[in-house]
């Protein structure tokens, strides 16, 4: 291993941990105030703590959630008992908060440099190391004064580390389809700092992140398969992860059918194996909760889509072709409440729930400025992931069909088949269980593809930076706009 890799991994560690102070930062702020349907989830959790057992339909109207996630819940809920009110946090506490917050990321980032300047056990590595040590303890001394006198948050907990973890992961992605270019995982880091979504799923308590987390890691272990070999010890690492995540989600299997689809599609019968390894260790870990729920509903992955008294006929026109003007001039509850893409624009970029700012009838000083604001400049982003989807991703999957395929045409070609059959999945289901005001048109259903979305736009980007002139102009334009857009808008909010 090159001293090279180490210091691009030590950005992306310094990355991750600046994106967690400003998440622990908003989920201060936010409260934790119960919408996106939490307030059901953490009464599942409830009952099961209380009753040690999973709820049935005429108990909480989210019953058919696998398990995975409420478990979690509960074992954090009992770590944390009893809760002790006004507990002080004991190390520096006396300083300015902002300085506090300072201090601990110099000592992640001076960590970070030493570590990646110096071979390991030399006396500046120690030093590192133990500056992380330091890092990691005084860390856990605030996240665990914040606990003792906040009932609410060992469950958000769940959520800001499965966030946290989307940077570093998403890192790793753009690292396996990319390894010998130090920019890559940086450039994934930054990515999912920047996207709104990763932000918004630290703060408050739902299964998506978490699940997002478990599927984006299964996908990182896909495409390090195709760069390093189809074994079966691989399979099984992945099918393992699968199953985590299939009791996280009931969209778990779907994920995993188009992770193996893909796998076939470019390995052909080199990856056989591999596959079946990864089925079965996907089944052995998922397949008791598949049973049960065979059992009781006849249906694996039994959901509660079917909602009486919200249900529509079928969707409207307006939700298959729009393109209103409020999606510049206002892009904001409660208009275009059931058209697919303007509001999913607007939930992905900007703040459409009023989520960050309390509510959108009484904002934040700019808040609807900058709601404007992130929505056009969005438009750029879509573009840079719809580029990089239309020329990179589905002509290497156009390859695939016609041989085997390796190397990044390999990892671009499983991440088109996954995004691809999500989002299929996704129109199909909003189309099978048409809703009133268009309420499961909501970024976070498909969070686990913001990190392969933005694998997509750094190839686009490339592309472009590649071309130099007006496109490399335009593109850091475009990103430099965006960044300081986005930092405001989280000023402002928070």
């Amino acid at each position: 291993m090159t001293r090279a890799l180490p210091a691009t991994w030590a950005v992306v560690l310094a990355i991750t941990a600046a994106f967690a102070v400003v998440a622990w930062s908003g989920i201060e702020q936010f409260k934790s105030s119960g919408g996106d349907d939490e307030v059901a989830f953490r009464s599942y959790v409830d009952g099961l703590y209380a009753n040690h057992h999973l709820p049935g339909p005429n108990e909480n109207a989210e019953y058919s959630l696998p398990p995975g996630v409420p478990a979690l819940g509960v074992a954090l809920n009992w770590a944390f008992k009893p809760i002790k009110p006004d507990q002080p946090s004991p190390i520096l506490q006396s300083l300015p908060r902002l300085l506090r917050r300072l201090l601990w990321l110099a000592l992640v980032a001076g960590g970070c440099a030493l570590i990646a300047r110096a071979p390991p056990l030399a006396p500046r590595w120690l030093i590192g190391v133990g500056a992380w040590v330091a890092a990691a303890g005084w860390a856990w001394a605030y996240v665990n004064a914040a606990v003792d006198n906040e009932a609410w948050l060992p469950l958000v907990l769940i959520d800001f580390v499965a966030a946290v973890a989307l940077v570093p992961l998403t890192a790793w992605l753009a690292h396996e389809l990319w390894p010998q270019r130090r920019w890559a995982a940086p450039l994934g880091a930054v990515g999912a700092v920047l996207l709104p979504a990763v932000f918004a799923g630290s703060l408050y308590f739902h299964p998506d992140p978490p699940f997002a987390a478990l599927a984006v890691l299964a996908t990182a272990l896909v495409l390090r398969a195709a760069r390093t070999g189809w074994t079966i010890r691989a399979g099984i690492a992945a099918g393992v992860v699968l199953g985590a995540a299939a009791l996280a989600r009931q969209s778990g299997p779907l994920i995993a059918a188009a992770l193996l689809a893909g796998v076939l599609l470019v390995a052909r019968r080199d990856a056989w194996r591999y596959s079946v390894a990864a089925t079965v260790a996907l089944v052995v870990v998922a397949g008791p909760w598949w049973y049960h729920q065979i059992q009781l509903y006849g249906n694996p992955v039994q959901s509660n889509l079917n909602r009486p008294g919200r249900m529509l006929d079928h969707q409207p026109l307006s939700f298959y072709v729009s393109l209103p003007t409020e999606l510049v001039t206002s892009p904001r509850a409660d208009h275009f409440q059931n058209e697919l893409l303007p509001r999913f624009h607007a939930y992905l970029w900007s703040d459409w729930s009023g989520g960050y700012h309390g509510n959108w009838e009484d904002p934040k000083p700019h808040a609807t400025t900058l709601a404007s604001v992130q929505s056009v400049l969005g438009f750029g982003g879509d573009a840079l992931v719809l580029g990089g989807l239309a020329v990179l991703g589905i002509p290497a999957l156009i390859r695939a069909f016609r041989r085997v395929a390796a190397g990044a045409d390999a990892g671009l070609a499983i991440l088109s088949v996954l995004f691809v059959v999500s989002w299929a999945a996704y129109i199909t289901t909003l189309i099978r269980f048409p809703q009133r005001d268009g309420d499961p048109i909501k970024v976070h259903y498909l969070l686990f593809l913001g990190p392969v979305s933005i694998v997509f736009a750094i190839a686009a980007g490339a592309v472009l930076a590649r071309r130099g002139g007006w496109p490399r102009a335009v593109l850091i334009a475009w990103l430099a706009a965006y960044s300081v857009s986005w930092a405001l808008t989280l000023a402002t909010a928070f």
